[in-house]
């Protein structure tokens, strides 16, 4: 989205709190280190690191298979490391897996589900549910009384995308085993589990359903063959410290997100050209077989060109990077790509992340007016999206969870989106002064922000909060944040800290330069939205 056009007069005073040399000189190394991880091809490849979930059910699996390699050894070390961990989920699940915490501990289950739960939106939680207890199931943990098979029981037919569909499919086979029941939906849920072919590959790249479609079909007489073979497959993406990944890659994502970032700090043109190439060069996802129940974005953007499963998210950002490139020499890419994000919109003027008719999400929904909003022939749509997310406003003027811990996700994208809204349109101008206030308020004394209210400052919930209020009228807020977070950039240009994506919701993981690129990206609206004394206003796009 070009936003340099917006209110050239509005642009804010250079606060007195941080000096302008200095963040030139912190946008410069950070730019240097994000360009530094492009590859000759423009692809951003960086690896998911080991999380404690896909750990914990991996030694189980070699548990209950027998399996006995130094693999398993290396396993253990990781899961041994991660038992005293101060995230609580990691510690219990960590201990669960190594024998240390009392499976039948029906208190600590229904703690676990009750913080999982409060964590993801509400459209999900039925669904989320099942997914913690079949995950508690496999390590040793009795059911509760009040699990059941996804759907009651009965052979699904609701919208659902591809990746939700076989997590379904396998929730369904354990807890059917775990209670004696086997049905058509259970018949159902093998053939999906099957066609994942999981004897010979993670498919989608999405190693926590491998791990729980080996699960369920080692509950199935007669796949014993299958499982061995899929343990073998699952043994080759083993990271070096012992654990094993959420997701394989993200290229997509990386480069999408990344390319906005550097294209907003003043990138080299030819680095950035390289990168859309690769976007374009991907546009569609991969040719394997979905397996989604609804409309897919056929001609959008998956998260990695190994994954068939486009979503709105990655298609939004593409489209944008695209359009602050190139539109002319895009423009067949990016008209695919804008019709496939329009069919995606819902009756109630929302998207949903992946299938066309599932629930419509409010940061989806930002995410996907800012990638319509320099094309004027999708004002209409635009339109009926900015009333949704006005809708979906809560009364602390923040937003349901989406795909981030940080609550300041949704809440910057949805101000950018406000931000492509005609003068007269008063429910987003009122949408829009309750954003500002509520990421006013929640600003911590140190000048950062945290995932959450109260809690301590964070890079990127500091870098998501300093990008909305770039938008607002008051230079102070945004020379604190700055100042904070330039006392968090390390030697090599580089931030930290702990993540904010998650999938499934809540579970959180971790590709480093995901933390990287939203400082770069919030550095880059700075350039655009506070006056340099000493430097012309800049666009970003």
């Amino acid at each position: 989205m070009k936003i340099a056009d917006l209110a050239r007069s509005t642009l804010l005073p250079w606060p007195e709190e941080v000096s302008p040399d200095e963040v030139r000189q912190a946008t410069s190394r950070l730019v240097s280190y994000v360009s530094g991880r492009v590859d000759a091809d423009g692809a951003i490849r960086e690896e998911c690191e080991s999380r404690v979930l896909e750990s914990a059910l991996a030694l189980s699996l070699m548990t209950r298979t027998g399996a006995q390699s130094p693999a398993r050894n290396r396993l253990l070390t990781f899961l041994r490391g991660h038992q005293e961990f101060p995230n609580r989920l990691d510690r219990v699940l960590a201990s669960l897996s190594v024998g240390r915490e009392t499976a039948g501990d029906a208190e600590l289950v229904g703690r676990l589900t009750a913080g999982v739960l409060g964590s993801a939106p509400g459209f999900i939680s039925a669904r989320r549910r099942m997914m913690v207890y079949a995950v508690l199931s496999v390590l040793g943990c009795p059911l509760p009384a009040d699990a059941e098979l996804p759907g009651g029981g009965e052979v699904p037919t609701d919208p659902l995308h591809s990746w939700a569909a076989v997590q379904e499919a396998s929730i369904t086979l354990i807890l059917a085993t775990a209670t004696g029941v086997s049905n058509k939906a259970t018949e159902a849920a093998l053939d999906t589990l099957l066609a994942t072919d999981p004897a010979t590959t993670v498919w989608e790249g999405y190693v926590l359903m491998h791990l729980l479609v080996l699960h369920a079909l080692a509950s199935v007489p007669g796949h014993e063959e299958t499982v061995r073979r899929g343990l073998e497959t699952l043994l080759r993406h083993q990271r070096a410290d012992g654990g094993f990944p959420f997701v394989l890659e993200l290229h997509n994502w990386c480069t999408a997100t990344g390319g906005l970032a550097l294209c907003a700090a003043g990138a080299e043109p030819e680095l950035l050209r390289r990168m859309a190439g690769m976007l374009t060069a991907h546009q569609g996802g991969a040719p394997l077989r979905s397996l989604s129940r609804g409309a897919t974005l056929t001609g959008g953007w998956s998260i990695s060109p190994v994954v068939a499963q486009n979503d709105v998210d990655d298609t939004s950002c593409a489209l944008e990077f695209l359009q602050a490139i190139d539109p002319v020499a895009h423009g067949a890419a990016m008209r695919r790509g804008l019709d496939a994000l329009l069919a995606a919109q819902g009756a109630d003027g929302g998207f949903p992340t992946y299938v066309a008719g599932a629930s419509s999400e409010p940061c989806m929904t930002a995410a996907a007016v800012c990638a319509l909003a320099p094309h004027p022939f999708t004002a209409p749509a635009r339109e009926r999206a900015l009333a949704f997310l006005a809708d979906s406003q809560l009364a602390d003027g923040g937003f349901e969870p989406g795909w981030s811990r940080s609550r300041l996700h949704t809440l910057f994208r949805a101000r950018l989106a406000a931000s492509t809204a005609g003068p007269d349109d008063l429910r987003t101008a009122a949408m829009t002064e309750r954003i500002e206030r509520t990421v006013r308020e929640t600003q911590n004394a140190d000048g950062g922000w945290g995932m959450q209210p109260g809690d301590p400052s964070d890079d990127i919930s500091t870098a998501y909060g300093l990008i909305a209020l770039c938008y607002g009228d008051d230079p102070q807020p945004v020379g604190r944040a700055l100042s904070w977070l330039l006392t968090q950039q390390k030697a090599d240009g580089s931030f930290g800290g702990p993540p904010d994506m998650v999938g499934p919701r809540p579970f959180s993981y971790h590709f480093p330069l995901l933390t990287d690129i939203p400082v770069l990206l919030a550095l880059g609206h700075v350039r655009s939205r506070v006056l340099d004394p000493s430097a012309a206003p800049q666009e970003v796009r």
